[in-house]
């Protein structure tokens, strides 16, 4: 590898960045040749495919990894508190050659709080990673949720359209039948075959959608994108009833931003008092055991040992002390002042998706009355046209306008679904199921 020699210019870099790009490559047709990928059951329900998210999901098993940060500095901060032992050894020449090593033990005994702080700092920091995690589990699952309505939506729309192709096709039978019979022109036959030919244009776009649709899912649950999957839940229309104030009592309690403002908020009150006890002196408990010789003779190795309490009183360090106060203190009003701002957030957020529910609940309905209207007018326009009294062009108009009442209502029913969703998002509630199993 070209970076292990020490040559660092553009080109070598970039040729070095190409052969791992290869490499990963080849690594990636491995496991697609091994297997390894998980695949999702062929018929995937809502709540399997938040599962399967939950364990392969890239950006969730990242965020993991902010708890084992969080670990370790926990542990790291226990080095304020506990001994530390130092050895040394050195070997000298010159005017008089010698031999010497030490063994140092050094235990802080006074802090002034500084210790208690840190301690305290790096266990709200882990559970800051906690809240952070189960935040990026709510996006995720609103990810997923997303991704698998706007499946099901694409695969509505097709079925549609679908069934759009097959009522126009029967009905090009019908006026090819018409026309045999001298009861129809060619005009009519003509517009018959452009009614067929849009909706099958129509069709292809809506697979095509679906088709990314379900890639898109699948990338988000973390298993292979060419998996052969069958949605198995439906767009549903789900009444929700619940006030601002019952939603704004639900989030503040449940919403991990909150949280994490508040433990931002906690973790830089210890900054500030560790940085207040560096104002007063520390005092350690030191005891050190030595050995050294004189190589010129026969010196023979003599040994020391040393047990003392040492103070250090930093009396002034040019204003340094001053200076990380004064800042730490401004970033204590900033943390407030975001706390204050995500509350604000919270509220604009909930208000937010209370109101476009409402909107989705009134445009439901209205589709849904649109779609029962649609149905009756084409069975009446295909009744008069079979009798001579509607046109091809009726025919074509009834047909299109039913098409896309239904296609409205798989989309109001969509946007209901997604309303619903951003609600249960804004108030904190995305996984929690999960957690009281």
């Amino acid at each position: 590898m070209t970076m292990l020699t020490g040559c660092l210019t553009r080109k070598a870099l970039y040729e070095d960045l190409r052969e791992t790009r290869e490499d990963a490559y080849e690594s990636w047709l491995r496991i697609r040749e091994s297997g390894d990928i998980p695949v999702p059951a062929e018929s995937l329900t809502l709540d399997e495919s938040v599962r399967i998210a939950l364990l392969y999901n890239k950006s969730l098993q990242a965020k993991i990894q902010e708890r084992e940060v969080a670990r370790g500095q926990l542990v790291s901060a226990y080095r304020l508190a506990m001994p530390r032992v130092d050895a040394t050894a050195s070997t000298a020449y010159g005017t008089g050659d010698s031999d010497s090593a030490q063994l140092v033990l050094r235990q802080p005994l006074f802090r002034a709080g500084g210790v208690t702080a840190g301690l305290r700092a790096a266990k709200l920091y882990a559970f800051w990673s906690d809240e952070s995690v189960r935040d990026t589990v709510q996006t995720v699952i609103r990810q997923v949720h997303d991704d698998y309505y706007t499946a099901l939506l694409a695969e509505n729309l097709c079925h549609v359209n679908r069934d759009a192709v097959t009522s126009a096709e029967a009905h090009l039978n019908d006026v090819r039948v018409k026309r045999v019979n001298g009861v129809a022109s060619k005009y009519d036959e003509l517009r018959a075959q452009v009614d067929v030919a849009n909706f099958r244009a129509e069709l292809i776009r809506q697979e095509n959608i679906l088709v990314l649709a379900k890639t898109s899912l699948l990338r988000t649950l973390g298993t292979a994108t060419e998996a052969q999957i069958h949605l198995s839940d439906q767009l549903n229309h789900v009444p929700v009833k619940v006030t601002l104030e019952e939603a704004i009592k639900v989030a503040y309690k449940n919403r991990p931003d909150l949280y994490m403002a508040e433990l931002n908020i906690r973790m830089q009150r210890e900054n500030v008092r560790a940085l207040r006890s560096t104002y007063l002196p520390e005092i350690d408990l030191a005891l050190s055991a030595g050995t050294d010789r004189a190589r010129d003779g026969d010196s023979e190795w003599s040994g020391t040992q040393r047990a003392a309490l040492e103070m250090n009183w930093s009396l002034f360090d040019g204003f340094g002390r001053e200076g990380e106060l004064i800042a730490a203190k401004a970033r204590l009003k900033q943390r407030e002042i975001e706390l204050m701002s995500v509350e604000e957030d919270v509220f604009l957020d909930v208000q937010q998706a209370l109101l476009n529910l409402k909107i989705a609940e009134e445009y439901v309905e209205s589709q849904r009355l649109n779609l029962q209207h649609a149905e009756e007018g084409l069975r009446l326009a295909m009744t008069g046209y079979r009798e001579g009294v509607n046109t091809e062009v009726e025919i074509v108009d009834a047909r299109s306008a039913l098409t896309e009442a239904r296609g409205n209502y798989y989309k109001a029913l969509f946007d209901h679904c997604m309303a619903r969703l951003s609600l249960d998002q804004s108030r904190g509630l995305l996984g929690k199921e999960l957690e009281q199993k």
